[in-house]
């Protein structure tokens, strides 16, 4: 897979989530709609920015690290400000896309217990942009259930990944 293609998956999945926020109030997107007052849609946005925000921000260190992201409050309780962020990335995934960057190297460090034990490995732009894509995916799945739970409708196929959509579509065509 090019860097170029997997940028663009990011970007559409993201240029996704931005359409299905554009249709909520900033109430809504903040709302808490479960019990234990971390379930808004807004935390799962703020959540989806600061792993895309620790990537880029890797990019120019060469280390990326999810596990120590700027948890900044304002992407979840300001609609607005999510959404400008949001396409904010989309244009930087769009000029990432466009550069001949795709054989830079980078260490990916985590945490792995609670009693900080890190461990480092090697990776590549292309292959952090596919977890990006895959963590995104999981986190626009959780905004459709929030969307669902709070009487807000959501898009049709949001958070749905795209090997269940492939499989669905095979399952609707006929047999020859």
């Amino acid at each position: 897979m090019s860097l170029q293609s997997v940028c663009q998956c990011n970007e559409q999945l993201l240029s996704e989530l931005i359409q299905a926020l554009k249709t909520l109030s900033s109430s809504s997107y903040q709302e808490e709609v479960l019990t234990d007052n971390s379930q808004t849609i807004g935390a799962h946005v703020r959540h989806i920015i600061e792993f895309y925000q620790c990537f880029f921000s890797g990019l120019e260190s060469k280390q990326i690290n999810y596990d120590e992201r700027k948890r900044d409050t304002e992407y979840e309780v300001n609609l607005a400000s999510a959404l400008r962020t949001l396409l904010n990335i989309t244009h930087q995934l769009s000029s990432l896309a466009n550069t001949p960057s795709a054989s830079i190297n980078l260490a990916f460090s985590a945490t792995i217990d609670t009693n900080g034990s890190t461990v480092s490995l090697e990776s590549s732009l292309v292959r952090e942009l596919l977890f990006l894509q895959s963590h995104t995916t999981h986190h626009m799945a959780l905004i459709n259930l929030l969307f669902q739970v709070a009487g807000n409708e959501p898009p049709k196929d949001l958070g749905v990944a795209t090997s269940t959509l492939i499989y669905r579509n095979q399952q609707v065509m006929p047999s020859d």
